[in-house]
């Protein structure tokens, strides 16, 4: 009986031992991606502001869409992050086509992401990765345009202004705003690929014959109401592919799993009805499926490397970099993590108090924040971002423009009571 315990025990340890070694390896494989992402993100940050977006985006037909779906695919936004954007972009003149377009590109990929895909799963996947997205946005862009009518009110100008993205900007939003949103679904991707690495059998799908249409069928139904951002994604992905699951099926997870979840489809359908909200789903699930069914036609099984195998030859200037990307991303994990939103005690002396629903970023909060910041008599606004608690000073405050402002870049709110 005490040798069985003993063993268990040993074997207990084992496991735990080749998790924590999983797990690290990852963060050492990813850490430099990772790294470039947030550098070009802080650029995109700067050079890309909303005007540019919304003046190219503005009139009906096809190349409207085009650019919305090409604009998106670069944007380091989730399937929530996204939500603000796309709808503050249709409130300002965006077409009901070029708002789709954006809403199902922009969450499939992301600068990060992509470099990340080419790390981990190899450059046919971090090619297709982008222009799949890029094609379904302008899919889904062009049917939304077709069967649905541009009936909203739209304002060509800004509810709110922005001023010039300055360099210290983009380094917080790159350094700072950037990992807040994703360090906790990246080290959730991350454990979780760990565990399947070391729980699932390394036959499991080929010995359970899950595999093909059937597979992917699954994926993309299990995928769409999850919410997993772009960059998670990834380490998932592999993990599966390396238990047997074929790319095609693989390619359904990375394309439906971030484009969407149940949240950002009760807000879609909310700011731009059950018809666009219906467009989205199909366009995402049908092109998923077509897509993850070309891939296992056409991609090379051997592109794919072992995510396990380490033993890769770089240069000095490499390694260099990779090992300074090692402790800024511990840096950036242990600050994101640790961080909280300053709790100040404005209960007793804000001059409103509100409950704010829908955010989820800091994308999300930022954008609330300019949106009430723009109202007429607004001196200050504080946003509790985990509860939605929104604190306000000012002078005469309207709480009817400050609801309006609010509504109007997709959230919803109501006095505290």
């Amino acid at each position: 009986m005490l040798v069985k315990i003993l063993e268990i025990l040993q074997l207990g340890l084992l496991m735990i031992n080749d998790f924590i070694n999983e797990v690290s390896q990852l963060f050492i494989m990813m850490a430099p991606y990772l790294i470039m992402g947030f550098i070009v993100s802080g650029i995109l940050f700067i050079y890309t502001s909303k005007e540019l977006i919304t003046k190219n985006v503005g009139r009906p037909g096809l190349i409207s869409i085009i650019k919305a779906s090409i604009l998106g695919v670069p944007m380091p936004l989730c399937s929530c992050g996204v939500i603000p954007v796309a709808t503050s972009m249709h409130k300002r003149g965006a077409t009901k086509g070029a708002t789709l377009s954006f809403l199902i590109s922009t969450p499939q990929t992301g600068v990060d992401s992509i470099l990340l895909t080419l790390n981990q799963m190899g450059p046919q996947f971090a090619i297709v990765r982008p222009i799949v997205a890029l094609i379904t946005g302008i899919i889904g862009g062009f049917i939304g345009e077709k069967f649905t009518e541009n009936d909203l009110e739209h304002n060509s100008k800004s509810n709110y202004t922005h001023g010039n993205k300055k360099f210290i900007d983009g380094i917080k939003y790159a350094f700072i705003t950037l990992p807040q949103d994703i360090i906790n679904p990246l080290i959730k991707g991350i454990l979780i690929s760990s565990l399947i690495a070391i729980l699932v059998p390394s036959d499991f799908f080929a010995t359970y014959s899950i595999n093909g249409l059937m597979a992917m069928i699954l994926i993309g139904i299990t995928s769409v109401p999850i919410y997993v951002c772009a960059t998670a994604s990834v380490p998932i992905a592999m993990a599966l592919i390396s238990k047997g699951l074929d790319p095609g099926a693989a390619f359904v997870f990375l394309m439906a799993g971030p484009a969407t979840n149940a949240a950002t489809i009760s807000v879609i359908m909310n700011s731009l009805g059950k018809k666009i909200v219906y467009i989205y789903i199909a366009v995402i699930f049908t092109s998923a499926i077509i897509f993850g069914t070309l891939i296992n036609l056409f991609l090379v099984p051997a592109s794919i490397p072992n995510h396990l195998a380490h033993n890769h030859s770089h240069n000095f200037i490499w390694d260099w970099f990779s090992n300074i990307s090692i402790y800024m991303m511990l840096a950036i994990t242990w600050f994101s993590l640790l961080k909280k939103d300053k709790k100040m005690n404005l209960d007793n002396n804000a001059d409103l108090t509100l409950m704010i629903k829908g955010m989820t970023c800091n994308h999300c909060k930022k954008t609330a924040t300019e949106a009430i910041e723009s109202c007429n008599g607004v001196e200050k606004v504080n946003i509790d971002l985990d509860t939605g608690k929104t604190f306000i000073f000012g002078k005469a405050i309207d709480f009817s423009e400050i609801e309006d402002s609010i509504n109007s870049v997709g959230f919803s709110s109501s006095k505290f009571s």
